[in-house]
């Protein structure tokens, strides 16, 4: 008889090779390859009456994977759950462990790690705990209520626009900021308006100066007419040195990265969808470079801040560290107990990997720069600003205030591995001067020229996939794990498109909107979805049952659900029947019959949705996949 080992299962085969080498020949390890269970794909799956009883099924094309995994917990001497550190991983886990009925004498933990290290995963292994069955409950109640809607919306809604639709509790969301904000682009009244600067010298040194005020009025100025007076008596005026004003800015690190902030500043940095963001940090945290890439916490652990400390003291110099170890604070609500997203090594640069990671090199540099500037001392700048006084003559000013300003870089600090900069698309920066003439207070200044502008307010910008991710945030609308599936979702299903690297909304996005808002709005509220993320968060802390929260949504959701459908049955105008094909479907023996697509006619099933064939008019199969939630 074999010795029996203790089992280690993992979610992702790239794992099991690495893992296996740190723990040794006592343990096996195998991977499930994601979700082993899931809700059927071809009915709801939720017995509503019965407290929302799941029908959880085996996941299609798995059956090899479940079997293997079920003889290995039949025969091993232990079983440590190692999927993902998340409410995802924790569900899986749970999944797994529900495939087959396991002997009561074979211990089951949990163990979680947040970075595949031979250090984290053997200390994990060491201090195993429990199942977490709040988190648990919390992915199981999130599945369910984006199958609810999903399932039963989508629907509705295809047969109300003669069309393939499909509905999301937070994809809609989603959409509908972007169609918002096309609308506040579109409603947008530009505002005509005038700045005016001059162009003094002093000491052979020319620089810029900004009006800023007029007769105690700041600007801007929206008088045409008084601006083209202005200008002229600006032009014969004396120019002298008011206020001078010098001080030392101290500019700290921004954090290290979260999955949010990683997509944004990956997509305006480095042109990164969030789709593609976290499928190379993926692959950089399954080659154990970085830590786990889901997460909303900017907390680092003790020993990674004394070895990045180490590190710059090394590389930099020992003014380059901030005089205590920094501390971040992670924004409220902050889901999982984890780590911020850094490197596992401080030791590599990002030149020693690029070629270990191919594709993901360019993402590794930017959370290594990251993560190293974040441990670093604070950049300081020196900001000077003068006031400028202008009159008939010195002494005698008009009722107006000229400023210039300039700002000097004194210590790089952090910004010796990492520039803010480009971040994330922010509104134009305040105008600055690198350098300003050595001035004295009284100085008289010589104008070379007035400069007087017409400019207009500028509609808000369409938003980047960057800024889309960071609006979601702000409003609550889903968690780390989600983000790059909603962008993912509402540009698939061509409810937007790209264009220059802006978020566009088309035709059926606006259509499937309208009728949303139309007939379920209180659903689709910003507030109401972030809502719902808090519930599912108190789900996951243990302080709601899920049934509660089930019930709570449904309470709400069944009456607009009832409403629509007799809406729909009373109101919606008769459709023209199908022209059948003659021939029968393939699948099912039904009538094969023309349909409108937005791509134009194809041939269906006409027991859709019963059955979802369907075929090109050259009878080229199409891939109809199932509505997601």
């Amino acid at each position: 008889m074999s010795h029996k080992k203790r089992l280690v299962l993992v979610e992702s085969p790239t794992k099991v090779k690495k893992i296996t080498g740190f723990l040794g020949s006592e343990f096996q390890v195998l991977a499930s390859m994601g979700h082993v269970r899931d809700l059927p794909a071809d009915e709801l799956g939720i017995d509503v009456e019965a407290d929302f009883k799941p029908k959880w099924v085996g996941v299609k094309g798995k059956g090899a994977v479940i079997k293997r995994l079920t003889q290995a917990m039949q025969e091993a001497e232990a079983i440590y759950l190692a999927t993902d550190p998340d409410r995802e991983g924790e569900a899986i886990a749970a999944h797994i462990l529900a495939l087959t009925k396991i002997p009561k004498d074979v211990p089951v933990m949990r163990v979680s790690f947040t970075a595949i290290t031979k250090e984290a995963v053997r200390h994990a292994v060491e201090n195993p705990r429990p199942l977490d069955m709040a988190l648990v409950a919390a992915q199981h109640a999130r599945r369910k209520l984006d199958r609810l809607v999903g399932y039963l919306v989508s629907p509705i809604a295809c047969r109300v626009l003669d069309g393939r639709y499909s509905a999301g509790r937070v994809q809609s969301p989603a959409l509908r900021l972007v169609i918002e904000r096309e609308k506040a682009i579109a409603d947008f009244t530009p505002e005509t308006y005038f700045t005016l600067h001059v162009l003094l010298n002093a000491d052979d040194t020319t620089f810029k100066a900004k009006l800023v005020q007029v007769q105690g009025q700041t600007l801007p100025l929206k008088d045409g007419a008084f601006v083209k007076r202005l200008a002229p008596t600006l032009g014969s005026a004396s120019y002298w040195v008011g206020e001078i004003v010098a001080e030392d800015v101290s500019y700290t690190p921004p954090a290290p990265f979260t999955t949010s902030t990683l997509q944004q500043v990956a997509s305006s940095q480095l042109g990164l969808s969030p789709e593609k963001t976290m499928r190379l940090a993926q692959t950089l945290y399954e080659a154990s470079l970085i830590t786990y890439m889901r997460t909303d916490a900017v907390f680092v652990a003790p020993e990674a801040q004394t070895a990045a400390a180490d590190f710059i003291q090394r590389a930099y110099g020992e003014n380059y560290l901030p005089p205590e170890k920094p501390t971040y604070k992670s924004k409220p609500g902050a889901q999982e107990a984890h780590e911020a997203i850094r490197p596992t090594d401080m030791t590599l640069t990002p030149d020693t990997i690029k070629e270990e990671v191919g594709e993901g090199a360019a993402l590794y540099g930017l959370i290594w720069r990251r993560f190293m500037g974040s441990q670093m001392a604070s950049a300081i700048d020196r900001v000077q600003t003068l006031t400028i006084l202008a009159g008939k003559e010195q002494g005698q000013p008009f009722p107006l205030k000229l400023e210039a300003r300039a700002t000097t870089p004194q210590f790089d600090g952090f910004r010796r591995v990492y520039q803010v900069g480009s971040d994330v698309e922010e509104d134009a920066p305040e105008e600055t001067q690198h350098t300003l003439p050595s001035l004295e207070h009284g100085q008289r200044l010589g104008l070379k020229q007035v400069l007087p502008e017409q400019k207009q307010t500028q509609p808000p910008s369409r938003f980047t996939e960057a800024q889309l991710v960071r609006e979601l945030e702000k409003c609550g609308i889903g968690r780390p794990s989600t983000y790059a599936a909603i962008l993912s979702n509402i540009k698939s299903r061509e409810y937007v498109k790209v264009e220059r690297k802006r978020l566009v909304p088309t035709e059926s996005g606006r259509k499937l909107l309208d009728y949303l808002l139309g007939n379920f709005a209180p659903i689709f509220a910003y507030d109401y979805t972030a809502k719902m993320e808090n519930l599912l968060d108190a789900i996951a802390a243990g302080e709601t049952p899920e049934l509660d929260a089930l019930t709570a949504f449904w309470e709400e959701f069944h009456p607009l659900l009832r409403g629509a459908t007799a809406e729909q049955s009373h109101t919606q105008p008769a459709r023209p029947v199908p022209q059948k094909t003659g021939e029968k479907c393939p699948q099912c023996g039904s009538d094969l019959v023309l349909r409108e697509g937005k791509h134009g006619q194809f041939i269906g099933c006409s027991g859709y949705p019963t059955c979802r064939y369907a075929a090109g008019l050259e009878h080229q199969p199409l891939l109809i996949q199932p509505i997601k939630s």
